[in-house]
């Protein structure tokens, strides 16, 4: 029986060497969305995500290309800036969707908290970010390098 690709992620996230990305999940701001276009193009994207030990959660402009890319093609990559040389890295491949029941940005005290800050040096208010980026989209991990 194949084990579940949750499973199989959490249990690389579990394990000793997996330290480095377990600490850049939770707190680093920034990391890099890829997604296909209906054309075949690639496309990646900075990002600004929260990791809640199962999914990556970001909010989008709802009319970005990213969100028509999702609508065209759910699978997707992200990933994390490496250290210096690039021995250590997180690469997530999954599926994205934009999920309509997510609480808005400005009503996930977890969201806010971790961008409080990312947000006064980037110059945003935070009602106005949240209704400009209102549509969550939700990244279901199905693999993992670490």
């Amino acid at each position: 029986m194949t084990e579940p690709a949750a499973d199989r992620v959490r249990r690389a996230l579990e394990a000793e060497s997996a330290a480095w990305a377990r600490k850049h999940l939770d707190e680093d701001v920034v990391g890099w969305f890829t997604s296909v276009a209906p054309d075949g193009r690639v496309q990646t994207s900075p990002i600004s995500f929260l990791w809640d030990g199962e999914t990556v959660l970001f909010y989008s402009k709802p009319d970005a290309p990213k969100v028509r890319n999702i609508a065209a093609n759910p699978q997707v990559a992200f990933c994390l800036n490496t250290d210096e040389y690039g021995d250590r890295i997180v690469v997530i491949e999954g599926t994205a969707e934009v999920d309509a029941t997510v609480p808005p940005w400005i009503d996930n005290p977890a969201m806010v908290a971790k961008f409080r800050e990312p947000l006064e040096h980037w110059e945003l208010d935070e009602a106005e970010t949240s209704r400009d980026f209102s549509a969550a989209i939700v990244i279901r991990p199905t693999r993992i390098r670490v």
